[in-house]
């Protein structure tokens, strides 16, 4: 599918030269294209780069409607094996300069932080019940850059931009797995000690630590095991994109809406209106600010609503946020490609 809509508006389509991944490349700019076929820059972007992403999705959401199927077994799959080997191969074989890691560790910590500080301070002051607090919170604080970010940032920006994304998600998840699940699970009396052993249960740390030092060794490995790796790394983003459809199916907006709507709302304006002040702060240019601001502005994570059903969190209050972030974030996310592509 990504082959189909590349060479459609002129990518130079290099399929697995080098890459898993499918290398799209722009070989001309898309306000040309636009302008020679007298259509909206909005309207190419949200065909050449959203309509992928939601068709796949869109899949997951239909059988899941159609055959009752239900996303555990898929969550189990990307968390324990497919997710791993997209952070390994992607940092195993692509290289990513120094400097730009630390931006981009600083962005993401300092962007989610103050995300997470907004969340618990006004939704106190808005009175709400604890319960309801920590879920507007999660929902607020943690985005879905993963399944969706990660095929939109490929399909806009290739491999190159892709691998930032993959950085992206890996810092977000350790956040994710600190103050998300700290956040979710504290009533429970989880204590310090607890909390270390969920951070250190997380399979990505393991793939992105292996992937670092077999990169800082220069060991090469052989075919024989490399390969395996790459065919499930090359098969997260489809699975991916076919969980969130599922997930979507699954959600259903009840009495909530009025808190819902709010969440939702500041979850559309002050992710993206941060991310571009953040970049700017921090002197971030040229693509890896792209790939931020677009990271940063994804909607409400999966996994929030994962955390609230574990934990109990008014999940029905995170399952509405979750579903009305990724509708209205069709379109900021287009206007925001618009602006950067």
């Amino acid at each position: 599918m990504c082959v189909a809509f590349a060479v459609k508006i002129g990518y130079n389509v290099d399929l697995f030269a080098g890459s898993v991944f499918a290398r799209c490349r722009y070989v001309c700019n898309l306000e040309e294209v636009a302008g020679q076929a007298s259509v909206p820059i909005t309207m190419m972007v949200f065909v050449n780069v959203l309509l992928p992403v939601l068709l796949i999705a869109g899949s997951g959401y239909l059988l899941a409607k159609l055959t009752g199927i239900k996303s555990d077994g898929l969550v189990t799959l990307v968390f324990y094996i497919l997710s791993p080997c997209l952070i390994f191969y992607s940092l195993y074989s692509q290289q990513v300069s120094e400097s730009a890691i630390s931006s981009l560790v600083i962005f993401v910590v300092s962007l989610h932080t103050i995300l997470f500080i907004i969340g618990a301070v006004l939704f106190r002051l808005f009175h709400w019940d604890d319960d309801s607090r920590v879920a507007g919170t999660l929902a607020l604080f943690l985005n879905n850059g993963g399944n969706y970010g990660l095929p939109i940032v490929l399909f806009a920006f290739g491999d190159v931009g892709f691998q930032f994304a993959v950085l992206y998600v890996v810092v977000h998840a350790a956040m994710q797995a600190v103050l998300g699940v700290g956040l979710a699970s504290w009533k429970k009396g989880m204590s310090i000690w607890k909390l270390l052993r969920n951070v250190v249960s997380v399979p990505w740390f393991y793939a992105l630590i292996v992937a670092l030092v077999l990169r800082r060794t220069g060991t090469i490995l052989p075919d024989s095991a490399i390969k395996p790796i790459e065919m499930l790394a090359q098969a997260t983003i489809p699975v991916m994109l076919l969980l969130l459809g599922v997930q979507l199916a699954q959600v259903k907006i009840t009495s909530v809406l009025p808190r819902a709507t709010v969440v939702a709302g500041l979850k559309l304006l002050i992710p993206p209106l941060l991310s571009w002040g953040l970049t700017a702060a921090l002197g971030i240019h040229g693509l890896l600010r792209s790939v931020l601001i677009i990271e940063g502005s994804t909607p409400t994570a999966v996994n929030a609503l994962l955390l609230s059903l574990k934990y109990d969190r008014r999940p029905d209050l995170t399952a509405s946020i979750l579903l009305l972030t990724t509708v209205g974030n069709l379109v900021t996310m287009t206007v925001l490609l618009t602006l950067l592509t």
